[in-house]
């Protein structure tokens, strides 16, 4: 691709992203009618109609729409190679806020930003740990990590590490008084510990060739993962947890994994940010220390079995944590 057709195409992904060629002209510093005939050219050359134009809007076309996907992720791979090869000559400076789902970031966020914060002194950290769905750019942080984010063709979506895998555990206790169960629906006959408020639906999904479900009966209801897992060592119940929280327990035999041939379902945590043609040091050098931490971990939690960490999951209403790192 020469360089004209790479203008085309850059062009073509402003006003995709935009849905106007006025916004796409503003973005490239361009006047419009460069970027109308940029866009012009490059249908010609694919013989192809990619935008649906009106007065009042541009819609991609179903052929435009399939370009756009594929071009995009095109672009991507190219803008993180640039700016990793900026990244080592550019220091890294400026505020990062992050935001997190609760105890995966009093899990995982120390161990990353401790050594984030030693190789990068001119960044200021502010992270607020929250159960809330965040926008990046309606809420004002760099970087939010979610399970499960919303499309958006002005976002970037980046898997971290591998999905999150759930277990379902009980002591060695409960299993001795109430028995094992051997399959999802033996559930209803044992007390469940369930993570969610009393509004919450009481059905647990598990995948097992087709996705099974079942419902449970409910002991405790709490809106914090740890103390799940507590009250699961203490002999209260069963227990859905997640295995950065529950592999330490598991490895010390305070908490044994029951029906494993009916995992549920794991769960892809993605760093969610504006899309841009210039990610900032900060951000991309954050972006790149967690995953590769996340590419290890958390199976290396099994060996180190640190402390459990403290604290609860944000819901609707419940206020957040917000924690400011000064270097």
């Amino acid at each position: 691709m020469n360089r004209t057709d790479f203008a085309a195409v850059e062009a073509f992904t402003r006003v995709a992203e935009t849905g106007s060629f006025r916004a796409a002209a503003l973005a490239l510093s361009a006047p419009v009618s460069t970027v109308s005939m940029q866009v012009r050219r490059l249908e010609e050359r694919l013989k192809a109609r990619l935008f649906e134009r009106s007065t009042r809007r541009v819609v991609l076309t179903e052929e435009g729409r399939r370009y756009f996907e594929q071009v995009r992720a095109a672009l991507d791979a190219m803008m993180e190679a640039e700016n990793g090869i900026e990244g080592i000559r550019a220091e890294a400076r400026g505020r990062l806020r992050i935001a997190a789902p609760v105890e995966f970031g009093q899990a995982v966020l120390g161990r990353v930003l401790g050594c984030y914060g030693r190789e990068h002194p001119n960044v200021e950290i502010e992270v607020e740990l929250t159960g809330a769905h965040l926008d990046p750019m309606r809420d004002g942080f760099d970087v939010v990590l979610q399970v499960d984010p919303a499309v958006s063709t002005s976002l970037v979506a980046r898997k971290m590490g591998t999905p999150t895998q759930y277990h379902l555990v009980a002591s060695s206790a409960y299993l001795a008084e109430r028995g094992t169960p051997a399959h999802p629906r033996d559930l209803s006959r044992h007390t469940c510990l369930v993570m969610g408020t009393r509004q919450a639906p009481t059905t647990w999904r598990f995948v097992r060739g087709a996705t099974r479900l079942s419902t449970v009966h409910r002991q405790a209801t709490a809106n914090s993962w740890v103390l799940l897992r507590d009250l699961a060592v203490a002999g209260c119940g069963i227990a859905r947890l997640p295995d950065y929280l529950v592999l330490p327990a598991l490895a010390e035999g305070t908490l044994v994994s029951v029906l494993e041939h009916f995992r549920p379902p794991p769960e892809q945590l993605y760093a969610v940010y504006v899309r841009s043609p210039h990610i900032p040091v900060r951000l991309s050098a954050f972006i790149a220390a967690l995953k590769a931490h996340l590419d290890v971990w958390p199976g290396c939690l099994a060996r180190a079995a640190p402390n459990a960490p403290t604290g609860g999951a944000e819901r609707p209403g419940l206020p957040r944590q917000r924690h400011v790192i000064h270097p």
